[in-house]
């Protein structure tokens, strides 16, 4: 389980130079988490795809569709106060301190492409290339050889 910011998301659905990344962060851990607050960003995205990079409306409402049903009961809400101590503490925005906050109160990683948000909190803010680098076997798990033999049967 990690906490990805709409940045991340946006990199996974939209399609571009950046999603062969997310979809190895993907692969390498499904369960992704946001704060409720991930979608008014991601419909910001958006918005900015369609008004200056001209994704047609159609395409920006079915990546908002998307998005909303790969976070159905993967959403959840930070302490509001924790937000607020965490922003002012790491020196962040409160928007960026959701993520943060919520990574931090999960005890999971948060995984983030603002190389300033992961300057300020390193206890919990990650590269996607860092989350994979220190990740074992990224999606894999592997077990030591058996001990034991099995007999033939003659």
């Amino acid at each position: 389980m990690i906490v990805v910011d709409a940045n991340i998301v946006a990199f996974y659905l939209v399609r571009g130079e950046r999603t062969a990344r997310a979809q190895a962060l993907r692969d390498a851990d499904a369960e992704w988490i946001v704060p409720a607050f991930w979608c008014v960003e991601f419909q910001n995205i958006l918005w900015k795809y369609s008004r200056f990079g001209g994704m047609p409306m159609a395409k920006a409402l079915e990546l908002l569709e998307q998005a909303v049903a790969m976070f159905s009961g993967n959403e959840m809400t930070p302490a509001p106060d924790t937000v607020l101590r965490d922003s002012i503490t790491w020196g962040i925005t409160a928007y960026d301190a959701q993520y943060a906050s919520l990574a931090r109160q999960m005890g999971v990683r948060f995984v983030t492409d603002d190389g300033a948000v992961q300057e300020a909190c390193p206890s919990v803010a990650v590269s996607i290339e860092d989350f994979l680098r220190d990740k074992p076997s990224a999606g894999m798990v592997r077990e030591k050889a058996a001990a034991y033999r099995t007999r033939r049967r003659r």
